[in-house]
């Protein structure tokens, strides 16, 4: 029947189907391989907030903010957010939320920073262009959710790039 009306089956290979595991992060945000903001290659910026990465992608919150270079995994910029609200999973399904959890705690410490920073490099590696990330940190390990290409920055003519850190 399906296929009557939609002119393909279920298991046509010109359909997908991605199921992911919600991941019951502690920690969550967005990462960009580079600084959107100066345009710099060699610095990544990364958002973060207690809980579900929805608070910060949604624009719900101030996030804890951090600037890194991505050469040398040195803090640049480290700015606490107000951390207004916070998403959480429910143990029997759905979230709740909370209001100004440990707003006085940066969410990330220096070597967690500088893991998302090895991620984000690695990945913007892979695809040869600077990439926008969502990930999460649960039970002490990172994962990443979603990567997709930066659209708001200035790409450089290959005559302007130089070698990282220069």
């Amino acid at each position: 029947v399906y296929k009557q009306e939609h002119g393909f089956d279920l298991l046509s290979p010109r359909m997908a189907v991605v199921v992911q595991q919600q991941i019951d992060s502690e920690i969550a945000g967005v990462g960009f391989s580079l600084n959107p903001l100066t345009n710099d290659y060699d610095e990544a910026v990364i958002d973060a907030n207690w809980a579900l990465g929805e608070s910060v992608v949604a624009g719900l919150v101030t996030p804890d903010h951090f600037v890194v270079d991505k050469i040398t995994r040195n803090i640049v910029e480290k700015k606490l957010g107000a951390k207004e609200v916070s998403i959480w999973l429910e143990p029997g399904g759905g979230t709740v939320r909370r209001e100004n959890h440990r707003p006085d705690e940066f969410t990330l410490s220096d070597a967690q920073l500088g893991e998302i920073t090895g991620v984000m490099t690695h990945v913007e590696d892979l695809y040869g262009k600077p990439m926008d990330i969502e990930w999460a940190c649960a039970g002490g390990r990172l994962h990443v959710l979603q990567a997709r290409p930066i659209t708001a920055y200035v790409p450089l003519p290959p005559e302007m790039v130089t070698k990282p850190g220069e």
